[in-house]
């Protein structure tokens, strides 16, 4: 019993760490789009005074229909700013309105990106309504879903579930980071063979996005998985003392 007494304020403790391996990790995941955001809403903001060579570095739609691009980036830059933190089991149980009010921005911040990146579509690649598009709303509509449940499940006290649902939110939210960590490896083992390459490049490109939403969601129920394991376990445990 002292051992199982002992494992279980081991337990606590760690419920009520900062969590920074996720937070980390997180913060990470979501820079990568994020702070290249900054950069060019600078830019837009600036529009075409900025001069020449700074202009060139992005899409010249970008200042045509700056109002998409600042809507989309800003939406991605909060959502960046606030959800890694929801991971923190210390933030939750210490600061709980602090918690709630940033769930509150990042889920607001998760339908507007995933809405604002239909419509800079639209703006950026008018008539282009391909896969790649098709991917986009697949995305989209997966994002606005998934948030909607862990919303609702919040709402009505169910904690376990609404922090499920946030996880398999967060995981559709960085499908489109996915493919960064894929494009290399098709580089690295395909790029002697020239028809192969061009072919999975051509596949990345137009379905790289679900490619990327399916491992983050199998990541995010094996995780979860182990989680109810080791939970069973645990409780086993007790019950057999």
């Amino acid at each position: 019993m002292p051992n199982l007494a002992m494992k279980e304020l081991s337990t606590t403790a760690k419920s009520t760490s900062f969590n920074w391996r996720i937070v980390g990790l997180l913060l990470f995941l979501t820079g990568i789009p994020a702070i290249p955001s900054f950069f060019i809403l600078a830019l837009v903001v600036m529009g075409s005074s900025a001069g020449a060579e700074p202009s060139t570095l992005i899409n010249a739609l970008h200042f045509e229909t700056p109002m998409a691009v600042i809507v989309h980036g800003l939406s991605g830059i909060v959502l960046f700013l606030t959800m890694p933190f929801q991971f923190s089991p210390a933030l939750r149980s210490k600061h709980l309105k602090l918690h709630k009010l940033g769930g509150r921005v990042a889920v607001v911040s998760g339908y507007i990106l995933a809405l604002s990146g239909i419509w800079m579509h639209h703006a950026l690649f008018p008539g282009s309504f391909g896969a790649r598009y098709l991917s986009l709303i697949v995305i989209s509509v997966g994002m606005c879903l998934s948030f909607s449940i862990a919303l609702t499940h919040v709402i009505n006290g169910n904690v376990s579930a609404h922090r499920k649902w946030m996880c398999r939110a967060v995981a559709i939210t960085l499908a489109v980071v996915t493919p960064l960590f894929i494009e290399p490896l098709l580089y690295l083992f395909f790029n002697g063979l020239e028809n192969t390459y061009a072919v999975l490049q051509q596949l990345q490109h137009d379905y790289g996005r679900l490619l990327g939403m399916a491992i983050n969601l199998f990541l995010v129920e094996y995780v979860l998985y182990k989680e109810r394991r080791a939970r069973a376990s645990y409780t086993d445990a007790l019950i057999g003392t």
